[in-house]
This record gives structure tokens, C-alpha cells and sequence, in this order.
């Protein structure tokens, strides 16, 4: 791909390259030089020369890389996604690290000559917050990543000479040319490489390197362990079942494992199983194990030969903790239909194929930033170029099985997405199976041969087929309840060197390990499908396949122990600092309420400290969260409607006179008219303070808005579920299923009280609540035309205060927070009456942390 920069624009600043220069021939000038610049550079009347980072490398190391080190990290070397440049869009706008005022777009050429011809990006940079720094570039499509660098306030342009036949064309005629940022610039990118090279080298560099890494990204602590840090083992206590959980901090495979952890939120990279057999010898199952041919394979090996290599040949630096199997669990373990499959797997290859796919469960709020979708499709580009059987290893035959295709590229499968409406990341976010079986055989990870073996010993149950493992990451399973904690039971030999009595045994490690979340998880079905990696700002997911319910743990599968505004270890289930932890105060397991809850919650609510709904999501089984923005300028809102709802309609029994025939009618217009499985019904579009500007619908011609809510057949319509998304400034904000049979808790004017509904033998399947401060839920409430179309709107007569009351200003009495509100409405709709209280419990004493809190810090002042 050729590069043009274009013409100078500003020769202001025509010698800003060779400025540049300049500065880097006299980096020998003197500290007190660059301080003297540095000072100047401060100056706000005039637009500065340097920027003081920019010149960082100029003064000494001691100075200059501590600092550094503060600015940049590894994860710099990470691209931003900015947006897309296709033909007809000249919106894509953004603010770079150099230049402040970036745009680009996309002309089509045919300079070639070639059949499907060529294109030019071109991209106006300007307003550079000084004359010495710079913006590195990086575009892609699916057949091609290429990357510049820009350092002049002007056009430039990159040239697409030929595209890549037809395939290529279409997509970026459709799709555009994908634009990456490498927002640290030019200097944090550099110090990002230095910081990413020592982690995968075998010294004490790459070991404090690695250490520093996941203390920065993960807020992991390492605390040392007196000596000797290896414990004395007598093995007549491990028995069949028993996990080893394994962290190696230097050298190749600390560097992999870092990186893994980062991404996947563990803080093990690595995990082995015992297994005792009919003569009670001892052995350890690993996925990983390294043959003579040096292939990573599942490997049965006697634990003496296992001990040996980690104690004396292995130079990754392992940490190594045995997590004992609790006995009442050990007691439903089957042995030998674990061992018999553990001896179906010997010998076949490490699971590859699914790696990277049980970390990625949902559209969003999977990557740690600046990681996304997008940075994950041009960076298996760019592999599968490099490496093409890698690439068929390690993706290309799981996205494949996902389409339901075979023998695709990535490129090909990137454009067969695009072609069936879908998009890449929802491919992504699709599950594994565990009974999928690949060219190489079944595929399973170290933990997800594990977790097999479990399965196959009946540690799952009645929940076994409901639950795919290869979907599980390492940390999902250490925090599977089914471990001792009980000190008394542990062997006595258990972290008997150490100060501190970890619920587990450490047997190996300079520093202590730690397991966040350490034995707390229940099973239950569909685990970890739907599983943000992030700490949980929603619990939102888009899926049109059916409705979901979310179990209260899905949402929390793989959370930094710290958050990014606080350096207070967080609970990695209920997100609040380790101190508060509500998740030992639930009840468990958590409640089955028969009447589904949606909670709407204002996007300004959700890191509110006393927030409520994460109550909800530990206490309900059956709960979805979906974030809420205000309109600001204008938005659009799409209902459609199942096209099996369709189906279900009887209209043979139009003519009755029993029947609602204006009704059938419309049903039978929209199932003839039907040309895909969903119907669109309306689309609306709504400026902000909910000022309604167009509808278009199909249910009836030229309708108003209004007209459609005095309309009962189009209401008995909408009354058998439907789909609405909401479209804010071209992007899509959420998308929710609303099934039939839902409610809407909100004392709008024609809300009733939830007895009268029951009067009327009204049943409510699903209670959609609004999650905000009482302004803010009436927003949501007008900006989300939606809600009207629900046919039943019920509301809450309590009388006295909220619970809140001591800590959250209440406009009146009887205005409830949004877990009050649930617990109530529920109690009337007849829902289990002691899982509710038990929730009310916990957020009482949530409030009273508060109140503590307040009172200490009170305190501190005076």
C-alpha cells in the first residue's frame, strides 16, 4: 500500500520533520537546557513549541524513564478503534495524541485499470497540540492491514491501488476501511514496545516486568512468601479431583500467561488435575504438557515426574496452590469415568481451537480497553497472512464451526458475516461447544480438560448438559464452589511455612498467589455463555435468537480486582470494595423468581455507590440490566416483532363472531408481507425531551404515534412480545427482547396497582423496572416511547420511607430504590417471600456501610 501525504497546507509547519530532527541530533544538551525548555513550553498565551513528553528522552534515564513508566504501558501498543472511512460518509471525525482535529473519507478510483479498481483514504490533520509530536496509523480491511505515521497539519492520503477482487470490494464498498489510533503517539508507542519485550524474557528484567504488568493492569498483588518457598509435600492427602492452579511469571510462557490473564481476568495462567488410581498412585492431567516432538498435548503423567519439573527444570518461575476438592463434592466424584476420560484424551493436542473463545461471551465490555472486535479482526488478519496454519489452528475452524461453514479463510468468513446481517463480534460471542469436533480431534484448553473430567464424574449433575465448559476461563473455575475452605480439613502440611492461611494450599512460589472470588460461584444453566470480562458498568447484551434471562453471577465472569477510578481491591461479584462485600450476605442460591425482571438503568446510575440493581443481579436468577442514555439530540427507536409470534396466530378463524377480526386481519397483512423471520412494525424517531418528530409503522397506514396506542388490534400486536432497538447519533445503544406478558413498574398516568391486574386475570411474565434517581426515570420514562406501547403499567402505593432515606435524598415519602421497588411488586405477584426479604436485608446493611463510611470520613475532617 502506497503512501501520499499531499500537499502543505500550513507552512507554518513546513519544518516540523526536520525539527524533529534537530531535537534528536542534540540529545546530549544538557538537563538544565531541557528543564529551561520545558519551563518555557508552560506558557499559556502562546501555543507551545514542545510538549513536555515529547521531550522526555532527552533528559537522563533516571529521570526521564520513571516517568515514563507513569505515562505508558504495554497495553500501549494496542491500536483504538476510531471508526470506519467508506464512500458517502465524511463523518468520521476524532481527536488523535498529536493532532487534536482529524477527519477522513473514502474515494472510490479506478487508476488501475484492474477490474474492481482501487480507492484513496484521505485524512485532514490538524490542530497539533505542538510542533513535535506525532500520530501513528493503522488501516485494515479483511485482506490487508497496512500502517503511516503523520507529523504535518494537512491532507494526506493513503492509496488502495487495486482491491482484492470482488470480495474486498464489496466489503469496503459496504463497510469501509477500518481506522486505527495508536493513541499513546509516536513515544508511547516506543515505550511500549520496550515494556512489552522483557515480558517474554527469561531474566529477572522480564520477571519484575511481568510482575509490574498485571500489578498496573489487574491490580495484583505480590507479596512475598517466607522461605522456603516450596512445601514440604506427603501426597497420602491429594486425592482424585484436586486441582492445581499455576502461574508462571518469566520467561515465554510467563509472557503468554501475563497477557491471558490480562485478557481473561485470571490470575492463574495454567491448571493441571490429580487423579489417584485403583492402586493408589498418584497422577497429574495436564492440556499443555510438551511431547518429545515438542507439541503441547494432554499428558498423564506420575506425580513424582510432575513434581520434579516444577521444582527443578521448569524456568518459568511457577506459583503453584492445590485447591482441594470439598468433601461432599469429592464424595459425587466418579473416578473412573474420570480417568476413563482422561486416558480418551491422552495424547491429543492442546485446545487451540477454543483459547480465545471462552474469554469472549458478548458484544461488549469483553476487552480491556483499548482492546476491541475490531483490533481482534485485524490482528488475525494480519496473523493469518503471516501465518497462515496458525491461523487455521487457532480460529479459523471455531468461526467456522460458528457460521456452520467450512474450509472459509478468515477473509472469507469476515465477508460471509457482513452478507447474512450480522456483524464479527456477535460471530465472536457466539459459544463453544464442547461436543464440537475439529480436523485434530475435540478440543479442550488445560481447565477445559478439567472441567470435562468433571462433567464426566458428575461434579455438574442434572445441570451437566445445560453447561458447555469450553466456555470457561481459568478463573471461572477456581471460583466454582466446589473447593474446601475449612482450615481444619486441609492437610496439614497446607501453607505451613506461610504467615498468612490461604484457603488453599500453596505448594510452590516466591509470591503469594491469590484467587479473587475463590470458591463462591454456584452452577447453574448456560454458565458463562453471556459473560461481560469486565467489571460490570451494565449487564446488557444484544442477542434477536430469543429471550434470555441472566443468572445473577453472568456479568461478573472476569473482573480486575481493581476498578479504574479506585485503587481499593473490588469484589470481583458485586463490584464493591473487599471490605464491603455483599456477595457472603445473599442468599444462596440465589432466588428462581417465576416473573422475570428488566431493569433499565440510567447510564449516570450505574457506578453510583449505593446503586441497587447489583443486589438484583446477585439475588435473582432470572434478571437483565440494559444501560439507558438521555436523547441529547436525536435518536430512533425500530420495533419489530418474532416472526414465530406470527405463527402462532390462528387466522383460520377470521369471520367468527367471537373474535377480534380487525386483529387476525392485521396479523394475517404481517405474516403475507413477512419476507424474513422478523417483521419491522415502526420505527420512530424521537428528539430529546421526548418530542416525537416521525413514526412510519406497518401496522396501520399513516398513523400517528397516538393513533397507534388508541388502536387495540395494534396493540394486541405489540401485546405478543417484541423486539425494540434504540439508534443514538448512528450507533446502536441497546437492543431488548420484550416478551409477551410484560409490565412496566412506573406510576405513569394509567398505571394501576399490580391487584387490580390480577382482577382482571392479567398475568405479568416479565416486570420491567426503571433504575435512576426519580428525574432521571421520568426521562427515561418520556424518551423511551417504547414503554407506552406496554399494555399494562402498574405502580406502588407504600407508605413511610425508603430505606435510603439516611444516606440519598428522597423526594417524598413512598418513592423506594429500584431493589425496594422489585421486592415489593414481586410480594404481590406472589413471589417467594423470604428470598425477597433476604435481599431487602442485604441492602439495608449496604446503607448502613454507607452511613459508617460517611460518618468515619466525617470523622477524619474534624
Amino acid at each position: 500500500t502506497k503512501i501520499h501525504r499531499g500537499e502543505t497546507t500550513n507552512p507554518k509547519k513546513n519544518g516540523h520533520g526536520v525539527f524533529i530532527f534537530l531535537i534528536v541530533f542534540h540529545a546530549s544538551l544538557s538537563v538544565s537546557i531541557a528543564v529551561l525548555i520545558l519551563t518555557a513550553s508552560t506558557a499559556e498565551s502562546l501555543k507551545s513549541p514542545f510538549n513536555p513528553r515529547d521531550l522526555l528522552p532527552l533528559l537522563p534515564k533516571q529521570v526521564s524513564w520513571p516517568i515514563l513508566n507513569s505515562l505508558y504501558g504495554a497495553a500501549d501498543l494496542l491500536p483504538t478503534f476510531i471508526g470506519t472511512a467508506s464512500p458517502g460518509n465524511d463523518d468520521v471525525k476524532w481527536k488523535g495524541a498529536c493532532f487534536y482535529e482529524n477527519t477522513a473519507y473514502l474515494e472510490f478510483h479506478n487508476k488501475s485499470g484492474s477490474e474492481f479498481g482501487g480507492g484513496t483514504l484521505h485524512i485532514q490533520a490538524d490542530k497539533a497540540h505542538s510542533w513535535t509530536c506525532m500520530d501513528l496509523y493503522v488501516f485494515a480491511t479483511p485482506y490487508r492491514v497496512t500502517w503511516t505515521w503523520y507529523f504535518i497539519s494537512r491532507a494526506h492520503t493513503v492509496e488502495f491501488p487495486e482491491w482484492d477482487g470482488l470480495a474486498e470490494y464489496e466489503y469496503v464498498k459496504n463497510k469501509g476501511v477500518s481506522i486505527f489510533l495508536m493513541h499513546a503517539g509516536m513515544l508511547g508507542t516506543l515505550q511500549a514496545l520496550w515494556d512489552v519485550f522483557p515480558l517474554f524474557t527469561n531474566t529477572g528484567w522480564g520477571e519484575s516486568s511481568n510482575l509490574a504488568f498485571l500489578e498496573k493492569h489487574m491490580g495484583a498483588k505480590f507479596d512475598a512468601r517466607p522461605e522456603p518457598w516450596v512445601t514440604n509435600v506427603t501426597t497420602d492427602q491429594i486425592q482424585s479431583g484436586d486441582l492445581l492452579a499455576i502461574s508462571k511469571i518469566r520467561g515465554r510462557w510467563g509472557g503468554f500467561e501475563t497477557l491471558e490473564k490480562w485478557v481473561s481476568g485470571a490470575y492463574a495462567g495454567h491448571s493441571a488435575v490429580c487423579l489417584r488410581d485403583s492402586e493408589g498412585k498418584l497422577w497429574v492431567g495436564e492440556s499443555g504438557n510438551e511431547n518429545e516432538k515438542g507439541e503441547d498435548v494432554i499428558a498423564i503423567l506420575p506425580w513424582e515426574e510432575w513434581w520434579e519439573f516444577e521444582l527443578t527444570k521448569d524456568d518459568a518461575n511457577p506459583q503453584i496452590a492445590l485447591l482441594p476438592l470439598h468433601p461432599d463434592v469429592r464424595a459425587k466424584f466418579n473416578v473412573s469415568a474420570a480417568w476413563e476420560y482422561a486416558r480418551s484424551m491422552e495424547g491429543k493436542p492442546y485446545g487451540y481451537h477454543n483459547l480465545i473463545f471462552s474469554w469472549i461471551d458478548t458484544v461488549s465490555e469483553n476487552y480491556p480497553p483499548p482492546l476491541d472486535s475490531h483490533l481482534v479482526a485485524s490482528f488475525m488478519t494480519v496473523w493469518s497472512k503471516m501465518q497462515p496454519d496458525y491461523a487455521a489452528n487457532m480460529w479459523n475452524e471455531a468461526l467456522n464451526k460458528r457460521l456452520g461453514t467450512k474450509g472459509l479463510d478468515l477473509s472469507d468468513v469476515l465477508v460471509e458475516v457482513e452478507k447474512r446481517g450480522s456483524s464479527f463480534d456477535k460471530l465472536l460471542a457466539i459459544p463453544e461447544q464442547d461436543d464440537w469436533i475439529y480436523s485434530d480431534g475435540k478440543s479442550t484448553s488445560c481447565i477445559a480438560f478439567i472441567l470435562e473430567m468433571y462433567k464426566e464424574g458428575g461434579l455438574f449433575g442434572s445441570l451437566a448438559d445445560s453447561i458447555q465448559v469450553t466456555e470457561f476461563t481459568l478463573k471461572d473455575a477456581y471460583m466454582l464452589n466446589f473447593f474446601e475452605t475449612n482450615a481444619s480439613r486441609l492437610p496439614k502440611w497446607c501453607n505451613d511455612n506461610d504467615s498468612v492461611k490461604l484457603p488453599y494450599c500453596q505448594i510452590l512460589g516466591k509470591y503469594r498467589m491469590q484467587l479473587p472470588g475463590y470458591n463462591t460461584m454456584e452452577p447453574y444453566t448456560h454458565m458463562n455463555e453471556l459473560c461481560p470480562s469486565l467489571p460490570p458498568k451494565s449487564v446488557a447484551y444484544s442477542d434477536t435468537t430469543g429471550y434470555h434471562t441472566v443468572s445473577r453471577l453472568e456479568g461478573f465472569k472476569t473482573l480486575s480486582m481493581e476498578s479504574q477510578q479506585s485503587k481499593r481491591p473490588t469484589c470481583p461479584s458485586c463490584a464493591k470494595p473487599t471490605q464491603l462485600c455483599l456477595c457472603n450476605r445473599i442468599r444462596s442460591p440465589p432466588l428462581d423468581n417465576q416473573v422475570s425482571v428488566t431493569i433499565l438503568q440510567h447510564s449516570l446510575e450505574r457506578k453510583h455507590a449505593l446503586n441497587s440493581t447489583r443486589i438484583a443481579r446477585l439475588g435473582l436468577k432470572n434478571v437483565t440490566v440494559t444501560t439507558v442514555c438521555d436523547v441529547h439530540d436525536e435518536a430512533e427507536f425500530l420495533i419489530r416483532v418474532k416472526g414465530a409470534s406470527l405463527e402462532l396466530v390462528d387466522t383460520s378463524k377470521l369471520g367468527s363472531d367471537n373474535v377480534d377480526n380487525e386483529s387476525l386481519k392485521l396479523y394475517q397483512q404481517l405474516a403475507d408481507k413477512r419476507g424474513s423471520c422478523e417483521e419491522d412494525l415502526m420505527r420512530i424517531s424521537m428528539k430529546k425531551r421526548g418530542v416525537i418528530s416521525n413514526v412510519s409503522t406497518s401496522l396501520m397506514e399513516d398513523a400517528s404515534f397516538d393513533g397507534i396506542l388508541a388502536s387495540p388490534a395494534a396493540m394486541d400486536v405489540l401485546a405478543k412480545g417484541f423486539v425494540v432497538t434504540k439508534f443514538s447519533e448512528g450507533k446502536e445503544e441497546f437492543e431488548l427482547e420484550v416478551p409477551p406478558g410484560s409490565a412496566l413498574l412506573f406510576p405513569s398516568e394509567g398505571s394501576v396497582m399490580i391487584n387490580d391486574l390480577k382482577e382482571r386475570d392479567l398475568k405479568v411474565r416479565n416486570l420491567i423496572v426503571l433504575d435512576g434517581t426519580w428525574s432521571k426515570a421520568r426521562r427515561m420514562y418520556v424518551e423511551n416511547p417504547w414503554l407506552k406501547l406496554l399494555c399494562s403499567h402498574v405502580k406502588l402505593e407504600i407508605e413511610g420511607a425508603s430505606l435510603y432515606r439516611e444516606v440519598r435524598r428522597q423526594p417524598r415519602e413512598g418513592c423506594l430504590s429500584t431493589i425496594e421497588s422489585i421486592v415489593h411488586a414481586m410480594k404481590e405477584m406472589g413471589e417467594d417471600t423470604e428470598g425477597l426479604d433476604n435481599m431487602l436485608d442485604v441492602f439495608e446493611s449496604m446503607v448502613g456501610d454507607q452511613r459508617r463510611c460517611k460518618d468515619e470520613n466525617f470523622g477524619k475532617v474534624l
